[in-house]
């Protein structure tokens, strides 16, 4: 047994709506029929407002009547239910309104494509309305209503229903009547007590409270013989009214203290604010002030205007400073890069270099280099990794060798592996002092970096990195044929002579 809520007439009997209908997936209907599963006459049928999907016929409800629900899903019978109601309930609220309940027990279900037990007869017209109703798309009439002209009342039943109506007006007056008289009893004992409680003290809390007000410049209390009105509602003489009150008005005292607090603030800290504005200026931003803050105007966070607001502010404005310079200086190398770019492209220098990288492990080891004239390694304008997930690892690629660098390729296939040392590209001009001193030390750190190291299976020390790209030596300096030592001069001649040949 299940209680539901269902509606009532204007005058109070039990009812219930045929309502529901399909949406673009889906639908479900409500249906109301008779004890032997008849349709209903309807006593209400709206003609206008939101009818889709929604209530199309109130229909009066009685012990045995039965609620037929149904749904749809995809146009196929989803589900159903039949229910008997076993008893109703409606209790007049307050001489205006009713509120009706029913008491219900299910006598069939349906799902998974068929009745719990047999489908009695006398439903089957009832149930095809219910799925009709849930299928038809924005449903706004009815299914399962009778139509039928409504038998004429004898004289007999006109005047029972008469005198029953008559019964009720009569008992929801007296009601109503009986509820008015006990409310007025009680305003009038609230007024007697609301009095007394003024004379014992709370009239003198309140002219109190009015003095406060008048400090605040703020609506005074308006105090009454059996209650007093502040801002738009009247109020009885209760403690807790009168405390109430006196809360808001300390609210109001603290708001005015902390806005007091604020203004003492901003005049004290807004010039020590205003005196970055040029600074801000500079950056081509705006300085703000708000009750509370000093804010640059991109900003949606502000400081408070307090030493730490305003060494915030200064750390902040430093750093922006530091961003504008190194965005300057950034813009200004990538402008001598293109035109140093532009120089290579002219004298034809080689493009498009794609060194291998992995630094990381054991085998299938690489780097390389690109290093100008004053020996300092120019990182790769690109980069190129198949597998995203091991991003240490790829091609570095620079889209242009520029004027006076040399390119450098190192690769190792594991530990027990050879270094294997490539000069990829040697300027025309030889290389620097400063380049050769770059390359030793690359390969020193590449010497400390296998120094020890064994190969997994074979258990081979690393070879030693030995003379690198022999560029230079590592330890003793480089001699001539004739005994001497080479000066820079001659290894600048003889790797020009070199790449000359190639």
């Amino acid at each position: 047994m299940t209680t539901i809520k269902i509606d009532t007439t204007k005058r109070g009997f039990a009812a219930m709506w045929e309502s529901g209908g399909g949406m673009t997936s889906g639908g479900s209907a409500q249906i109301i029929t008779g004890r032997n599963g008849e349709a209903r006459r309807p006593i209400y049928m709206p003609r206008g407002g939101h009818l889709c999907c929604g209530n199309h016929a109130l229909v009066g409800v009685a012990d045995g009547f039965y609620i037929v629900s149904a749904s749809v899903r995809r146009g196929s019978r989803d589900s159903a239910s039949i229910r008997r109601i076993v008893s109703t309930s409606v209790k007049d609220v307050d001489g205006a309104s009713w509120q009706a309940t029913a008491e219900v027990e299910e006598v069939n279900t349906f799902s998974r494509g068929e009745w719990d037990k047999p489908l009695e007869e006398k439903f089957s017209k009832a149930v095809e309305a219910a799925f009709q109703k849930a299928s038809s798309y924005h449903c706004r009439s009815t299914y399962y209503i009778d139509y039928s002209d409504k038998p004429e009342l004898g004289d007999a039943e006109k005047a029972r229903r008469a005198a029953e109506q008559a019964r009720q007006d009569a008992e929801r007056a007296a009601f109503r009547q009986a509820k008015a008289d006990a409310e007025a009893k009680a305003k009038a004992e609230a007024e007697v007590a609301s009095k007394a409680a003024k004379e014992a003290g709370l009239g003198a809390r309140l002219d109190a409270v009015n003095i406060r007000l008048a400090a605040l410049e703020r609506e005074l209390v308006g105090q009454g013989e059996a209650s007093f009105k502040w801002g738009w509602q009247s109020q009885l003489y209760s403690e807790q009214a009168v405390a109430g009150v006196e809360r808001q008005v300390a609210t109001i005292e603290a708001q005015k203290a902390e806005q007091e607090r604020k203004r003492r603030e901003r005049e004290t800290f807004q010039p020590k604010f205003e005196a970055f504005v040029p600074r801000a200026t500079a950056l081509g931003l705006t300085l703000e002030f708000t009750d509370d803050s000093a804010r640059l105007e991109e900003d949606g966070y502000g400081q408070p205007y307090s030493e730490e607001g305003v060494a915030k502010f200064v750390a902040d404005l430093d750093r922006r400073e530091r961003e504008s310079a190194e965005a300057k200086v950034k813009a200004m190398a990538e402008a001598l890069y293109q035109e140093r770019k532009t120089e290579a492209a002219a004298l034809e220098l080689p493009t498009d270099i794609r060194i291998w990288c992995r630094r990381g492990g054991r085998t299938n080891a690489g780097d390389g280099w690109v290093i100008g004239a004053d020996g300092q390694d120019r990182g790769n304008t690109a980069w190129y990794n198949p597998r995203l997930r091991y991003g240490h690892e790829g091609d570095k690629i620079w889209e242009q060798v520029l004027p006076g660098e040399v390119v450098l390729k190192w690769s190792k296939g594991c530990s027990a592996a050879e270094h294997e040392f490539e000069v990829v590209y040697l300027p025309p001009e030889g290389i620097t002092e400063a380049q050769l001193e770059r390359i030793l030390e690359i390969q020193e750190e590449l010497e400390r970096e296998w120094e020890g190291v064994r190969g997994l299976a074979s258990g081979i020390l690393s070879p030693s990195v030995g003379r690198g790209w022999g560029l230079c030596k590592k330890t003793e300096p480089t001699t001539s044929s004739s005994g001497g030592t080479l000066a820079l001069a001659d290894l600048q001649a003889r790797f020009a002579n070199r790449h000359n040949k190639m």
